[in-house]
């Protein structure tokens, strides 16, 4: 695979936490990529981008990088969950990843979770902080 046994045997060896670490990493780092590459493609103006050629190319090349960085992280998660028995076809050995930590995925699921909550949270905080109140039950001072 593109980034399959040899990433997850590195990261088992020098991680902090070893592959479990790793996998909590790329876990935290998959709800912070994805809002970046939604946000890249919507401030992109693709119908007057000669007017922003800078703008229009930092985003484009901003969302082609998350994308790309999405696309390593979706090899890493299926290569953790390759069994040997996907499909119709006949079965293979499973991933080295799989064999030795066959729960890895739910690590980097836990890990998906826990920061996708934290960031709503912190979103929903930060909207409640910023946006003006009109307290329609206070007293006006005199």
């Amino acid at each position: 695979m593109f980034w399959g046994d040899d990433t997850w045997e590195w990261s088992a060896d020098t991680w902090p936490g070893g592959a479990y670490g790793f996998a909590v990493f790329l876990g935290a780092l998959v709800p912070c990529v994805a809002p970046v590459f939604v946000m890249a493609l919507s401030r992109t103006a693709w119908k007057s981008w000669k007017a922003h050629r800078i703008r229009s190319f930092g985003c484009t090349l901003l969302a082609v990088v998350c994308g790309a960085a999405m696309l390593q992280l979706v090899s890493l998660i299926f290569n953790a969950q390759d069994t040997g028995k996907w499909g119709r076809g006949r079965d293979t050995p499973p991933s080295w990843v799989f064999s030795n930590y066959p729960w890895l995925w739910a690590v980097g699921l836990v890990s998906t979770i826990a920061t996708a909550t934290l960031l709503i949270a912190l979103s929903v905080a930060r909207d409640k902080r910023t946006s003006p109140t009109d307290d329609a039950g206070a007293l006006e001072p005199n």
